[in-house]
Protein backbone atom coordinates (compact mmCIF):
# COMPACT_ATOMS: atom_id res chain seq x y z
CA UNK A 1 0.00 0.00 0.00
CA UNK A 2 3.14 2.33 1.01
CA UNK A 3 4.65 1.69 -2.39
CA UNK A 4 1.14 2.06 -4.39
CA UNK A 5 0.98 5.79 -2.74
CA UNK A 6 4.35 6.63 -3.57
CA UNK A 7 3.96 5.53 -6.75
CA UNK A 8 1.28 7.90 -7.10
CA UNK A 9 3.24 10.98 -5.68
CA UNK A 10 5.68 9.98 -7.97
CA UNK A 11 3.25 10.23 -11.29
CA UNK A 12 1.31 12.96 -9.85
CA UNK A 13 4.47 14.95 -9.70
CA UNK A 14 5.81 14.09 -13.07
CA UNK A 15 2.83 15.39 -14.33
CA UNK A 16 3.06 18.61 -12.44
CA UNK A 17 6.59 19.33 -14.36
CA UNK A 18 5.41 17.89 -17.48
CA UNK A 19 2.27 20.37 -17.44
CA UNK A 20 4.42 23.58 -15.81
CA UNK A 21 7.46 23.08 -18.20
CA UNK A 22 7.40 24.71 -21.66
CA UNK A 23 8.32 21.88 -24.38
CA UNK A 24 11.81 22.03 -25.69
CA UNK A 25 12.37 21.29 -29.45
CA UNK A 26 13.49 17.36 -29.22
CA UNK A 27 16.80 18.91 -31.62
CA UNK A 28 17.82 21.69 -29.19
CA UNK A 29 20.61 21.49 -27.14
CA UNK A 30 21.42 23.45 -24.36
CA UNK A 31 23.76 26.29 -26.33
CA UNK A 32 21.10 26.78 -29.18
CA UNK A 33 19.07 29.55 -29.47
CA UNK A 34 15.40 29.07 -29.51
CA UNK A 35 13.60 29.14 -32.80
CA UNK A 36 11.28 32.14 -33.98
CA UNK A 37 7.69 30.73 -34.17
CA UNK A 38 6.05 31.48 -37.39
CA UNK A 39 2.44 33.82 -37.13
CA UNK A 40 -0.43 31.39 -37.84
CA UNK A 41 -1.44 34.03 -40.26
CA UNK A 42 1.96 33.22 -42.71
CA UNK A 43 2.21 29.64 -44.05
CA UNK A 44 5.32 27.63 -44.94
CA UNK A 45 6.09 27.56 -48.64
CA UNK A 46 5.43 23.99 -50.12
CA UNK A 47 5.58 22.57 -53.34
CA UNK A 48 7.02 23.31 -56.78
CA UNK A 49 10.26 26.49 -56.98
CA UNK A 50 9.24 30.23 -57.83
CA UNK A 51 10.75 31.45 -60.93
CA UNK A 52 12.85 34.49 -60.88
CA UNK A 53 11.73 37.55 -63.20
CA UNK A 54 12.02 40.81 -64.59
CA UNK A 55 9.57 43.44 -64.60
CA UNK A 56 9.24 47.01 -65.47
CA UNK A 57 8.64 49.67 -62.41
CA UNK A 58 7.01 52.96 -62.37
CA UNK A 59 9.44 54.70 -63.99
CA UNK A 60 10.24 52.26 -66.61
CA UNK A 61 13.34 50.60 -65.61
CA UNK A 62 13.91 46.91 -65.61
CA UNK A 63 13.86 45.11 -62.14
CA UNK A 64 15.34 41.89 -61.84
CA UNK A 65 14.39 39.53 -58.76
CA UNK A 66 17.94 38.11 -58.80
CA UNK A 67 19.26 41.08 -58.45
CA UNK A 68 18.28 41.21 -54.59
CA UNK A 69 20.15 38.20 -53.95
CA UNK A 70 22.14 38.63 -50.20
CA UNK A 71 18.76 40.49 -49.28
CA UNK A 72 15.31 38.98 -47.66
CA UNK A 73 12.79 40.02 -50.42
CA UNK A 74 9.02 40.48 -49.53
CA UNK A 75 6.86 39.74 -52.81
CA UNK A 76 3.57 41.17 -52.69
CA UNK A 77 0.90 40.91 -55.62
CA UNK A 78 -1.97 43.50 -55.79
CA UNK A 79 -3.69 45.40 -57.86
CA UNK A 80 -5.20 49.21 -56.84
CA UNK A 81 -8.87 48.11 -57.07
CA UNK A 82 -8.24 45.77 -54.32
CA UNK A 83 -9.55 47.12 -51.21
CA UNK A 84 -7.42 45.03 -48.77
CA UNK A 85 -4.24 45.28 -51.00
CA UNK A 86 -5.04 49.71 -50.38
CA UNK A 87 -5.57 49.37 -46.46
CA UNK A 88 -2.75 46.87 -46.30
CA UNK A 89 -0.24 49.43 -48.37
CA UNK A 90 0.26 51.51 -45.11
CA UNK A 91 1.19 48.56 -43.39
CA UNK A 92 3.83 47.96 -45.88
CA UNK A 93 5.11 51.75 -45.92
CA UNK A 94 5.42 51.05 -41.87
CA UNK A 95 7.18 47.88 -42.70
CA UNK A 96 9.89 49.49 -45.28
CA UNK A 97 10.42 52.05 -42.28
CA UNK A 98 11.22 49.58 -39.86
CA UNK A 99 13.64 47.77 -41.68
CA UNK A 100 15.55 50.44 -43.30
CA UNK A 101 19.44 49.76 -43.19
CA UNK A 102 18.54 46.20 -42.85
CA UNK A 103 18.86 43.33 -45.58
CA UNK A 104 15.63 43.34 -46.81
CA UNK A 105 13.56 44.76 -49.90
CA UNK A 106 9.48 45.26 -50.55
CA UNK A 107 8.92 44.47 -54.43
CA UNK A 108 5.31 45.12 -54.57
CA UNK A 109 3.84 43.70 -57.86
CA UNK A 110 0.84 45.39 -59.42
CA UNK A 111 -1.03 42.82 -61.49
CA UNK A 112 -2.82 43.29 -65.15
CA UNK A 113 -3.39 47.40 -64.60
CA UNK A 114 -3.13 50.15 -66.77
CA UNK A 115 0.19 51.71 -66.23
CA UNK A 116 -1.20 55.37 -65.93
CA UNK A 117 -4.13 54.12 -63.45
CA UNK A 118 -0.76 52.62 -61.17
CA UNK A 119 1.13 55.71 -61.50
CA UNK A 120 -1.87 58.01 -60.39
CA UNK A 121 -2.43 55.60 -57.47
CA UNK A 122 1.07 56.11 -55.92
CA UNK A 123 1.19 59.59 -56.75
CA UNK A 124 -1.89 60.24 -54.32
CA UNK A 125 -0.72 57.65 -51.83
CA UNK A 126 3.65 57.38 -52.00
CA UNK A 127 5.56 55.06 -50.88
CA UNK A 128 9.17 54.13 -50.14
CA UNK A 129 9.39 50.79 -51.55
CA UNK A 130 9.53 49.84 -55.58
CA UNK A 131 6.76 48.94 -57.32
CA UNK A 132 6.57 46.66 -60.48
CA UNK A 133 4.49 45.87 -62.87
CA UNK A 134 2.94 42.36 -64.16
CA UNK A 135 1.25 43.74 -66.81
CA UNK A 136 0.00 40.72 -68.73
CA UNK A 137 -0.18 38.58 -65.46
CA UNK A 138 3.07 35.91 -66.72
CA UNK A 139 4.44 36.55 -63.38
CA UNK A 140 1.35 36.22 -61.01
CA UNK A 141 0.56 33.09 -63.24
CA UNK A 142 3.83 31.59 -62.98
CA UNK A 143 3.83 31.88 -58.97
CA UNK A 144 0.46 30.31 -58.65
CA UNK A 145 -1.50 33.59 -57.63
CA UNK A 146 -5.28 32.97 -57.35
CA UNK A 147 -6.16 35.43 -54.55
CA UNK A 148 -5.24 39.57 -54.08
CA UNK A 149 -3.70 40.66 -52.25
CA UNK A 150 -0.70 37.45 -52.13
CA UNK A 151 2.76 38.00 -50.38
CA UNK A 152 5.84 35.90 -50.12
CA UNK A 153 8.58 36.21 -47.97
CA UNK A 154 11.71 35.06 -49.78
CA UNK A 155 15.63 34.15 -47.75
CA UNK A 156 18.70 35.86 -48.99
CA UNK A 157 19.44 32.93 -51.23
CA UNK A 158 15.34 33.87 -52.82
CA UNK A 159 14.01 30.46 -51.98
CA UNK A 160 10.58 31.60 -50.82
CA UNK A 161 9.63 30.59 -47.11
CA UNK A 162 6.25 32.35 -46.46
CA UNK A 163 3.29 33.38 -48.05
CA UNK A 164 -0.27 34.94 -47.06
CA UNK A 165 -3.41 35.17 -49.71
CA UNK A 166 -4.92 38.04 -47.63
CA UNK A 167 -4.05 41.08 -46.27
CA UNK A 168 -2.17 41.28 -42.88
CA UNK A 169 -0.22 44.15 -40.81
CA UNK A 170 3.39 43.50 -41.68
CA UNK A 171 4.34 45.51 -38.42
CA UNK A 172 2.88 43.05 -36.05
CA UNK A 173 5.81 42.33 -33.79
CA UNK A 174 5.51 38.39 -34.28
CA UNK A 175 5.60 39.00 -38.34
CA UNK A 176 8.97 41.16 -37.42
CA UNK A 177 10.43 38.66 -35.46
CA UNK A 178 9.65 35.62 -38.48
CA UNK A 179 11.21 38.11 -41.43
CA UNK A 180 14.43 38.78 -38.50
CA UNK A 181 14.85 35.24 -38.07
CA UNK A 182 15.89 35.08 -42.55
CA UNK A 183 18.13 37.72 -41.99
CA UNK A 184 20.87 35.08 -40.26
CA UNK A 185 20.66 32.95 -43.47
CA UNK A 186 23.31 35.09 -45.45
CA UNK A 187 25.86 33.50 -43.02
CA UNK A 188 24.71 29.70 -44.01
CA UNK A 189 25.83 28.12 -47.34
CA UNK A 190 23.53 28.41 -49.84
CA UNK A 191 20.80 25.96 -50.42
CA UNK A 192 17.78 25.99 -52.89
CA UNK A 193 17.30 29.06 -54.46
CA UNK A 194 15.21 30.16 -56.52
CA UNK A 195 14.85 28.88 -60.34
CA UNK A 196 15.98 31.14 -62.75
CA UNK A 197 13.98 29.88 -65.52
Amino acid sequence: MLQSAARLVVSLFYAACVLACPPMSATAGPSEAPQTAVPAALKIVSGPEKHAFSLDDLHGNQRDLRAFAGKVVLVHFFATWCEPCVSEMASLQRLATTTRGKPFVILAVDVAEVDLRVRAFFEKQPVDFTVLLDRDRAVSKSWDVSALPTTFVLDTNLAPKFFIEGDLDWSRPDVLAAIESLYSAADQPPGKTISSK
